[in-house]
C-alpha cells in the first residue's frame, strides 16, 4: 500500500491542537495488524473522530478515489452534501491511503459503502416561481364530489319518505356512491353523517326524546323502523364500496427494462487472443443462476452462484448483484490455458469439480465488472 500513498501524494495529518500529546498523532500502518484488527480500527476511528468531521471525511474519500484513477467518481463525491457522508467510510479510505492493507472482506465492504454513496441523489436547486392565484386542487375536487354524493343521498332519503318509507330496489344508496366515483378515503365523511342520522332515528323509535318524537310524529312506528334500516343501509353500502374499490384497484404494471439496457454499463472483455477466449454477451448475466468468469490480469477463475432465496442474480450498473456471497468465490489459476480448456468443454457438474480440485486459495469476489473480465459460461 506504500505505492498507493505515494500515488496519492499524502502526508500524515498534523492537527494544530495541543491535544495531540494526549491522543497521539495520525495512525500509521507500516506494520499491518494481523490480530486485534477490530481494536486497531476502533482506536483509529476514535482519533479521526476527535479531530475531523464530515467535510474532511468527504475529502478523504475523494483522495482515495483519485489514487485509484476514479476521478469521475471523486468529482461526484465532492459535489455531495456533507450530511450524506458516513464518517467511517472517510476514515477507512484515509487509512487505506496511508498504507493499511484491507482484507478482501474489508475491501468489499468499503467498495459497497462507496457505491451506496455514489447512488445518493443530489438535491436539485428549486426555482422559486412567481406566486399565482391557486385554483382548485385535486383534493378540492375530490371533496366536492363527496359533498355532491352526500347531497344526493339526502335527496334519495326524502324520496324514500315521500314514497311511504317502503324499502325497494329503487332506493339503493350504493348506486349514487358508485355513480359519483367517490374517493375511498373520503367515504368516512358520508358515513359520519349517516351515523348521526341513525343515532337520531333510533332515539325516535325508542321514544327517548320528546321533541324528536314530535318532529317525526307524521310517520308510523313501522315507517320509522324503515328509516332506521335506510340509514343502516347507507353505512353498509359505504363499507361495501370501499371493499369494491380495493378489488378494482389494479397494481401499476412495472415497465420492463431490456437486458441490453440493464447491462449497458457492465464492464467486461469481449475477446482475449492470448488464450483464444471469446466472452459470452453480458446480457446472459441478467437473471442467471450460475456463471464462470475469468480475470485475465489477475488470473482469477470466478464462480458466481445465484442467491439461495431468489435463485438467480442480475446486473446493476457495472456490478453483479444478488449472488450468494457464501457459495460464490474465486481462485487463482496456475495453468490458465489447461484449466480453462477443460472448463469450457465440461458440463455444469464437471465445472464445479474442476474448480473444487484447484489447490489455490479460495477467496470472496466483490461482484465488480472490469475491462479484464471474460464471461466464460452462463446458465
Amino acid at each position: 500500500m506504500a505505492t498507493l500513498a505515494a500515488k496519492a501524494n499524502v502526508k500524515a495529518l498534523n492537527p494544530r491542537s495541543p491535544d495531540t500529546k494526549y491522543v497521539g498523532h495520525e495512525p500509521e500502518w507500516r506494520v499491518q495488524p494481523p490480530e486485534n484488527r477490530a481494536s486497531k480500527f476502533s482506536n483509529a476511528f476514535g482519533w479521526y473522530n476527535y479531530f475531523y468531521g464530515k467535510k474532511d471525511a468527504k475529502d478523504f474519500i475523494g483522495a482515495y478515489l483519485d489514487a485509484h484513477n476514479r476521478t469521475k467518481d471523486a468529482r461526484r463525491i465532492r459535489t455531495l452534501p456533507d450530511s450524506q457522508v458516513r464518517l467511517t467510510t472517510g476514515w477507512l479510505c484515509r487509512m487505506s491511503t496511508m498504507g493499511l492493507e484491507l482484507l478482501d472482506t474489508e475491501q468489499i465492504k468499503l467498495d459497497n459503502l462507496i457505491l451506496e454513496l455514489l447512488a445518493e441523489k443530489q438535491a436539485e436547486p428549486v426555482e422559486v416561481a412567481e406566486a399565482k392565484p391557486a385554483g382548485p386542487t385535486i383534493q378540492d375536487r375530490l371533496k366536492e364530489k363527496a359533498s355532491e354524493c352526500a347531497g344526493e343521498i339526502e335527496g334519495l332519503f326524502d324520496d324514500f319518505i315521500a314514497a311511504g318509507a317502503k324499502m325497494s330496489a329503487q332506493f339503493q344508496p350504493i348506486t349514487i356512491i358508485r355513480g359519483h366515483n367517490v374517493a375511498p378515503q373520503l367515504i368516512h365523511q358520508i358515513q359520519q353523517i349517516w351515523k348521526g342520522h341513525l343515532t337520531e332515528l333510533e332515539a325516535v323509535v325508542a321514544g327517548k326524546d320528546a321533541q324528536l318524537v314530535e318532529g317525526y310524529g307524521y310517520l308510523t312506528k313501522t315507517q320509522l323502523k324503515q328509516l332506521v334500516k335506510f340509514a343502516e343501509q347507507v353505512i353498509t353500502d359505504c363499507n361495501n364500496y370501499v371493499q369494491i374499490k380495493k378489488v378494482e384497484r389494479k397494481p401499476r404494471a412495472k415497465k420492463a427494462v431490456s437486458a441490453e439496457k440493464v447491462t449497458a454499463r457492465f464492464k467486461y472483455l469481449k475477446t482475449f487472443p492470448d488464450l483464444k477466449l471469446v466472452s459470452e454477451p453480458a446480457v446472459k448475466l441478467v437473471d442467471a443462476t450460475e456463471a464462470w468468469l475469468y480475470d485475465t490480469v489477475k488470473r482469477k477463475l470466478i464462480h458466481v452462484v445465484g442467491d439461495a432465496h431468489r435463485g438467480n442474480f442480475t446486473v446493476k450498473s457495472s456490478a453483479v448483484i444478488g449472488f450468494d456471497t457464501g457459495t460464490s468465490s474465486q481462485k487463482t489459476l496456475r495453468k490458465p490455458a489447461e484449466t480453462l480448456k477443460a472448463l469450457l468443454a465440461a458440463g455444469k457438474p464437471a465445472t464445479r469439480k474442476i474448480f473444487k480440485e484447484l489447490s489455490t486459495t479460495e477467496t470472496q469476489w466483490n461482484g465488480r465488472g472490469n475491462d479484464n473480465l471474460i464471461i466464460l459460461k452462463v446458465w
